[in-house]
């Protein structure tokens, strides 16, 4: 095996992160949608975002789990120190809040009877985080903003080509 660092993610945490990226996406716009749309149609929505939720808390599990077992790049560095203190806190934020985000969403579904499972000795726990669901999932898409905008500020203003690290390639 070989010690060298790789310049890219390895192709599973690569794939994991965008298809998280397109999960988170979707869940968005769907939990938006519900402030827009009859209540007669709010079923549906959450029909389809609860379970979504739940899968992104699963995928953000796996991500950690092969990210720490798959080597990977040096973190990027932006010549600043402080930005790259930033972006690092930006990272650990992002996935905290990727796996509180659903988190919150299964106790809030849970508060309002929409789930068959009982959570015993987890239910204080859940009365805690139900109401969170509704500032954490605004401040992640802060967090994915910020996320979003350094990428393109590595790419488009250092162009440093920091992208191709999260994508397929040689």
């Amino acid at each position: 095996m070989s010690t060298e660092t790789p310049q890219r993610y390895s192709k599973l945490v690569i794939s994991l992160h965008w298809a998280i990226a397109v999960l988170l996406l979707a869940e968005f716009i769907l939990g938006f949608a519900t402030r827009y749309i009859p209540a007669s149609l709010w079923p549906r929505i959450i029909g389809w975002h609860m379970p979504l939720g739940g899968l992104i808390l699963v995928l953000m599990i796996g991500r950690i789990l092969v990210y720490r077992r798959t080597p990977h790049p040096k973190p990027a560095t932006t010549g600043s120190p402080l930005l790259d203190k930033i972006g690092v806190l930006t990272h650990y934020l992002l996935y905290l809040f990727a796996i509180l985000t659903p988190l919150a969403g299964i106790a809030l579904a849970s508060s309002y009877n929409l789930l068959p499972a009982k959570f015993g000795s987890l239910a204080v726990f859940f009365t805690f985080l139900a109401p969170l669901h509704k500032l954490i999932a605004p401040a992640l898409a802060l967090l994915i903003t910020l996320h979003i905008s350094a990428a393109f500020y590595h790419q488009l203003i250092r162009k440093d080509n920091l992208l191709s690290r999260m994508w397929y390639g040689k």
